[in-house]
């Protein structure tokens, strides 16, 4: 056959197959987005994109009002399917992706190869069928941001964050899942079942490989809930080529405990409620550092003798309250404690697997603050917090921060209620370190200013929601 004649033949059945390509006409699709971008100036510092005022190893807690820009995109595509006598079943398909960066500037004149670079992560994609053919029973697998209530204030998802990858079922108020943390291979610079994760400008360390299996059983109470929780995690074993290789290391296991309680309290505005947590995680599920409280984030020194995490544990307390007073006053509060130790039997630093660093073994942090929302219109709030954050590393002292916000804020949909968005708002902090936290440099904000007992950060933000 001619080159002419057989070029000819293949761009016209290449034509045919696309002119038959579908039309998209779904209209069973959905959109949802969150996001918070503007501009800030630590005030004592001349670095062009200004970090947070809290101490280290705390991320956001303490406080958000600093956070970086920050953009979430959520499709959902959504099935009716036509089922006779029964009620139909609720079936979803929802993909999320999220864009940040944690050295400054997210959007605007910046690329991928800029100061700044833009970081994008695909968090959830997953199918769920709810009520199948009207029963109780639901079903989901895939990744999703699998996780429960947060303290909005300090973007702290504080009792059963699971986000992962992996599967799901629930009948009634039970569920069991499965969930996969993510593997990458850095065993050339941290060690072998380690990964490092970067959100928020706080590094975390997370075991890899790893699965976890998650019961969970709500029981309805006067109005509220209780919420218990069980978590098992397994850690498998290290692959090397010869039993001398330092990266053969044996399997590992932890395990979780949680109960949570949740109550709607009566005000003169609906919404109010008081919600209190008590999590404790033993071995390689010790996880809950760095503003996160993922127990798969094993926290601390491995024991060496063993090569394991079986000493290794961590308690975690929440308590976090919303009042509606008033039409003109709204009060949302928080209190964390945890207290986490690794394996090693050092009660300050110990060398991890390969001993290329030395890892704090032993660590509490305590906060508390809180938030009020004084409407002075139904589009003009003002919003004014005051944190208090204590972190001790090892056998170092305590930094110690005090952290007061005023934030004037405009809301153009013209409603009382502090989850009403967009906001636009003006923001001013002013933070207090103790003696040790500003010699030692204790927050993202001293690393760029130097040693100094005060921090100020102004700045002009917007946040906005639609789900």
């Amino acid at each position: 056959m001619k080159p002419k004649l057989l070029l000819f033949l293949t761009l016209f059945f290449s034509l045919g197959l696309f002119a038959q390509s579908p039309v998209i006409s779904n209209k069973l699709f959905s959109i949802g987005s969150y996001g918070r971008a503007g501009i800030g100036y630590g005030l004592g510092t001349e670095a062009a994109f200004p970090q947070s005022l809290n101490l280290n190893g705390m991320g956001s807690i303490g406080g958000r009002f600093e956070e970086n820009d920050y953009l979430e995109l959520a499709t959902g595509l959504h099935f009716n399917p036509k089922i006779a006598g029964k009620e139909s079943t609720k079936i979803s398909v929802q993909a999320r992706f999220a864009f940040y960066t944690t050295q400054g500037q997210l959007i605007g004149n910046v690329s991928n190869k800029s100061f700044g670079g833009i970081t994008t992560a695909l968090p959830e994609l997953f199918a769920e069928a709810k009520n199948i053919n009207g029963s109780e029973w639901s079903v989901w697998a895939g990744a999703r941001l699998f996780r429960g209530d947060d303290i909005h204030i300090i973007d702290h998802f504080y009792f059963d964050d699971h986000s992962g990858q992996g599967v799901g079922i629930q009948h009634k108020n039970t569920k069991f899942s499965v969930i996969f943390t993510g593997s990458i291979d850095t065993t050339s610079t941290l060690p072998p079942n380690f990964y490092l994760n970067i959100v928020n400008g706080t590094p975390t360390l997370g075991l890899r490989n790893r699965y976890i299996s998650i019961l969970e059983h709500e029981i309805q109470v006067k109005q509220g809930y209780v919420k218990l929780m069980g978590e098992f995690q397994r850690l498998p074993s290290g692959i090397a080529k010869d039993a001398t290789s330092e990266y053969s290391y044996p399997a590992d296991y932890g395990f979780v405990l949680g109960a949570k309680y949740n109550k709607s309290i009566s005000t003169k505005l609906p919404g109010s409620f008081n919600a209190i947590s008590l999590r404790y995680g033993s071995g390689i599920a010790n996880g809950g550092d760095g503003g996160s409280s993922r127990t798969y984030t094993t926290y601390g020194a491995p024991n060496l003798e063993t090569n394991s995490f079986r000493k290794a544990n961590s308690f975690a307390f929440t308590e976090t309250f919303l009042l509606n007073l008033s039409k003109k006053y709204s009060l949302n509060a928080y209190a964390i404690y945890t207290k986490s130790r690794g394996a090693s039997d050092s009660l300050n630093k110990a060398p991890d697997y390969l001993g290329k660093q030395m890892l704090f073994n032993r660590k509490q942090d305590i906060s508390f603050g809180a938030r009020g929302t004084y409407y002075v219109t139904d589009w003009f709030h003002v919003l004014h917090e005051l944190d208090f954050a204590w972190r001790k590393d090892g056998t170092q002292d305590f930094a110690q921060m005090t952290k007061f916000t005023i934030a004037p804020t405009l809301v153009p949909t013209a409603n009382r209620d502090v989850w009403e968005r967009p906001h636009f708002r003006f923001v001013y902090s002013i933070a207090h370190y103790n003696q040790f936290a500003a010699d030692n440099l204790y927050s993202p904000y001293l690393a760029q200013s130097g040693s100094k007992n005060w921090g100020q950060y102004i700045g002009v933000k917007m946040e906005y929601w639609i789900w």
